[in-house]
């Protein structure tokens, strides 16, 4: 039976919505069902039959220090994921310091089963994006 799998993104300038493409195209290729959806457009049903969910924003905060996940509160509004399988993923420009563990913990107090967490360079998605999404399907599958 094909992976139901829905990658969920914030995105500010273009990045991490281009990332959510890049991983869904990989997704797809293994033959999952795959819908790639930004954070205020969630099909809650398909959320509900998702075997694998991957969830994305930016990293927020100064060059050196503040790394934070960008726009918390739209992430904050994704349904209780609980039980869920999780991928966090984030863009970074430069540094993106320990953001992506941040949102693998917010996740994760929503319940999920966070399986992966990782910021990919802005610069090299499509080399990252892909990897990202096969590194996690290997340890999800």
């Amino acid at each position: 039976m094909a992976m139901n799998v829905v990658v969920i993104h914030q995105s500010r300038t273009g990045n991490t919505r281009r990332a959510a493409e890049l991983i869904g195209g990989a997704v797809e290729a293994t033959g999952a069902t795959v819908a790639v959806r930004p954070v205020t457009n969630l099909d809650y049903k398909e959320l509900a039959e998702a075997d694998l969910v991957f969830v994305g924003t930016w990293v927020d905060g100064l060059i050196l220090f503040g790394h934070r996940p960008g726009d918390a509160a739209k992430v904050n509004q994704i349904p209780k994921l609980w039980g869920k399988r999780v991928a966090a993923f984030m863009t970074h420009a430069v540094n993106p310091g320990r953001a992506a563990d941040m949102l693998a913990g917010m996740l994760a107090s929503h319940g999920a089963e966070v399986v992966a967490a990782r910021s990919l360079s802005r610069w090299r998605l499509v080399d990252e994006a892909p990897t990202f999404a096969a590194e996690v399907l290997a340890a999800a599958g």
